[in-house]
């Protein structure tokens, strides 16, 4: 009962109305007057700031004036950052694309798989044929290093490196081995820009990690012509080097067996 009678005596005191006078201070002449309780300025203090808030909502979700907010960003960023973000993934597709292409082509230019060229590189060793062969025919000098420097990673099937790595300094140039047409020459996720010239005689040699390519598909090479400078391009590389390999008859050989580095 007790508690029933504070909260009448609560909202009996909210609801009592008071006069509200606006008077002239000289002439005490009464110029406006209200009659208002608590709970009328309760209410009309709520909605007004309920009112307030909803406008403000509106103003910042659905005007420019939300671009005023500090770390909002304006549309122009807005958009410059979506637009980046296609690009990213378009030129992310394009190096998939292009890598699958890479791949693809060898798969078709060899016809095998890493497995079956250890067999092959086998037979082909131990098949007679000229190992000391070269673009003309004839002994390995005639063949010209893509790069003089120490091979630090030699030719081993086994583990399906098919080529050499050599050491070189920074923007050294890298040559041709022989005549031929360049037949590749684009970015790789694993070799990183990396050029492959078609010679004659079913000779095919590749040149991988360099910083910058020197010619283009389709283009002419004369042997010993720089065609890229070296680099650190690509996943599969831990320092500037070329990776170098050479291909005769659709098979990986070892290019120290036809080329002095030295």
């Amino acid at each position: 009962m007790e508690k029933e009678s504070r909260m009448k005596r609560f909202f009996g005191k909210m609801r009592y109305k008071y006069r509200l006078i606006v008077m002239n201070e000289s002439t005490y002449e009464e110029r406006f007057a209200m009659r208002l309780s608590r709970l009328n300025v309760f209410t009309v203090i709520s909605v007004t700031l309920l009112a307030v808030i909803v406008i403000s909502f509106f103003l910042i979700a659905y005007t420019p004036l939300r671009e005023y907010i500090p770390g909002y960003g304006n549309v122009e960023e807005r958009k410059t950052l979506y637009e980046l973000s296609l690009k990213t993934d378009s030129l992310e597709k394009e190096l998939q694309a292009r890598d699958v292409y890479f791949q693809a082509f060898f798969s078709m230019l060899l016809n095998l798989d890493s497995a079956m060229l250890v067999d092959n590189y086998s037979a082909y060793s131990n098949s007679g044929v000229n190992t000391d062969f070269n673009a003309e025919g004839g002994s390995a000098g005639f063949l010209l290093p893509p790069l003089k420097g120490n091979v630090v990673n030699k030719f081993n099937v086994s583990t399906k490196h098919f080529g050499v790595d050599i050491s070189g300094e920074k923007d050294s140039f890298i040559h041709g081995v022989a005549d031929g047409l360049v037949i590749f020459s684009d970015w790789t996720l694993d070799g990183g820009k990396t050029i492959v010239i078609q010679h004659s005689s079913n000779m095919i040699s590749v040149y991988k990690h360099n910083s910058v390519l020197l010619k283009e598909q389709g283009e002419s090479v004369a042997a010993g012509e720089p065609i890229a400078l070296i680099g650190n391009t690509g996943e599969e590389t831990t320092g500037p080097h070329l990776h170098f390999e050479l291909w005769i008859d659709q098979v990986p050989v070892n290019p120290e067996h036809h080329i002095s580095f030295e």
